[in-house]
């Protein structure tokens, strides 16, 4: 069953569990998710009671953000499958089999919490927007979205960071980790912008 069909209370049991999935990555992949559907809520609130520009900008931001959502539902399915993959690697049966499996699980079990931190990231982006231009009342929702976004975002560069010790090819380690960095610099930068929009409307 997808994560997107279960409970939250299903799914929180399943996290607490003696079993390795859902873990960090998939865990993130909802918090960013979660992240995405409040600022999408506070972009409905906003476009209700605006009939100008910004009814047209949040439109749009919030179709993004939905997108984004969903895809973050579905990278933590991915983010599981990749785990369970790198986990049977582990357990091969022949020393050869087992050195080339976990090279290449390895990689899988890092380019998805990477595509994770990249998905929260464009959460982030536009929660600058929303948290600009968004309906007043509704604020300490949009930032709490933006706060999860880039705490998720955070989760899953660590996670990424974490699987790079199994990859053998320095020149991918290095791609990846040159891909992390700026995701990374990137979040905080939006977060601060975050923080300013919310400072400048207290």
């Amino acid at each position: 069953m997808a994560f997107a069909e279960q409970t939250i209370a299903e799914f929180l049991d399943d996290v607490a569990a003696r079993a390795v999935t859902p873990s960090g990555g998939a865990v993130a992949a909802v918090g960013g998710a979660c992240g995405a559907a409040l600022c999408e809520m506070v972009c409905i609130h906003t476009i209700e009671k605006d009939d100008g520009d910004v009814e047209s900008e949040l439109s749009t931001v919030r179709t993004e953000l939905e997108t984004r959502r969903e895809r973050l539902l579905e990278l933590a399915d991915e983010d599981s499958a990749a785990v369970d993959e790198l986990q049977a690697a582990f357990a091969a049966s022949t020393d050869e089999e087992r050195a080339e499996l976990i090279d290449e699980r390895s990689r899988r079990a890092a380019d998805v919490p990477l595509d994770i931190a990249e998905a929260c990231l464009d959460v982030l982006d536009h929660s600058k927007i929303v948290t600009a231009k968004g309906n007043q009342n509704a604020l300490a929702d949009a930032g709490t979205g933006a706060f999860l976004a880039h705490a998720a975002l955070k989760a899953a560069v660590f996670t990424v960071r974490s699987n790079l010790g199994l990859i053998e090819d320095p020149t991918v380690v290095a791609a990846i980790e040159e891909r992390v960095a700026e995701i990374d610099e990137r979040g905080d930068e939006a977060l601060t912008q975050v923080r300013s929009n919310i400072e400048k409307s207290a």
